[in-house]
């Protein structure tokens, strides 16, 4: 099954979503990312898939970020679409964190 949910930085950041994104496009993410605030929330679409290993799940994040491409002064936006496979265990925190979406 396929979900979308709208998911808050924190959480993100948790789930590791951002390990494989080059810097240059979630920098301003980052910069912008206050903790006491925490109200940016980004797509994912979750997936989850058939793990091979018993007592563990895996599952697929798809992070769509809306990116500046441009090197002057008006902005150009491109839809860049960044994907994570995720396997954990059934009792982790990562397991509860999305029982809890």
């Amino acid at each position: 099954m396929t979900y979308i949910y709208c998911l808050r930085l924190s959480t993100i950041k948790y789930l590791d979503l951002l390990d494989d994104v080059p810097y240059k496009y979630i920098k301003t993410m980052i910069d912008e990312y206050d903790e006491d605030i925490d109200e940016d929330t980004y797509d994912v679409e979750i997936t989850h898939l058939e793990s091979d290993r018993v007592c563990y799940c895996k599952t697929q994040f798809k992070l769509t970020l809306r990116v500046n491409i441009s090197q002057g002064t008006l902005p150009l936006y491109v839809d860049k679409t960044f994907t994570s496979v995720i396997e954990y265990n059934n009792s982790s925190g990562i397991a509860m964190t999305l029982s809890d979406l």
